[in-house]
């Protein structure tokens, strides 16, 4: 899933989970609804496209995680 689908969301049902180092990346990049393509966005601009759908990430450290 591409994050720029969260677009599609309309119900809200999506918890978004980001990865601790891509909320740190800039820029970040993403397919843009389709993956023939990629589009780079500044972290600002990531920022205020995830405000302007109301979301907000839940920010993991992926990497400090133990696999089970």
């Amino acid at each position: 899933m591409t994050a720029f689908s969260l677009i599609n969301d309309t119900g809200r049902r999506v918890r978004f989970v980001l990865d601790a180092g891509l909320a740190e990346a800039d820029p970040v990049n993403f397919h843009p609804l389709v993956n023939t393509a990629t589009t780079a966005i500044s972290q600002a601009g990531f920022r205020a496209f995830l405000a302007a759908l109301g979301v907000t990430p839940l920010i993991v450290d992926f990497e400090t995680l133990t696999p089970r």
